[in-house]
């Protein structure tokens, strides 16, 4: 573990990834979980080209970020500025640990929307290689949410 230099911060370094799961294991499909993830809060996934910068978001990520969703690419540098500006570059050491390394992270970060609002974030991301041939980081986000006790029911 990396001591942080804020004493709220958490930094954690894992060198080796967990085995794969694979939902056609269980009959499901990748879509089918981002469904269920996102049934109840705002969840998505993103993925960022390594060569040209460029971040491509689900809505839901749009719509954390208090962004309307659009088609295509969002540049990184314009990602970037949305977080509060003591965790900016924590943003950027972790994606260029991930390259650099081949491997994921996890945060959890402060963000403020276009509107002013601050919001904890929670981001996963893992290294990979796609079927082109380039590479990328690709992972999860949510509005972080304390733990408590709850239940929702969907009709």
């Amino acid at each position: 573990m990396i001591k942080a230099a804020h004493p709220q911060l958490h930094l954690e370094v894992r060198e080796s990834l967990r085995a794969q799961q694979s939902l056609a294991e269980i009959g499901l499909e990748d879509a089918s979980l981002l469904d269920a993830l996102s049934q109840f809060d705002l969840y998505g996934a993103w993925r960022i080209d390594l060569e040209t910068g460029m971040v491509y978001w689900t809505r839901d990520v749009f719509e954390i970020h208090g962004m309307n969703f659009r088609e295509g690419a969002v540049d990184l540098n314009r990602m970037i500025s949305l977080y509060h500006p003591d965790d900016r570059e924590l943003v950027m050491n972790c994606i260029e640990e991930a390259a650099t390394r081949k491997t994921g992270f996890r945060y959890v970060l402060r963000l403020t929307t276009p509107d002013g609002h601050g919001k904890l974030v929670k981001c996963n991301g893992c290294f990979r290689i796609n079927r082109e041939g380039r590479e990328e980081i690709y992972g999860t986000f949510s509005q972080f949410q304390e733990r408590i006790r709850t239940v929702a029911v969907s009709s």
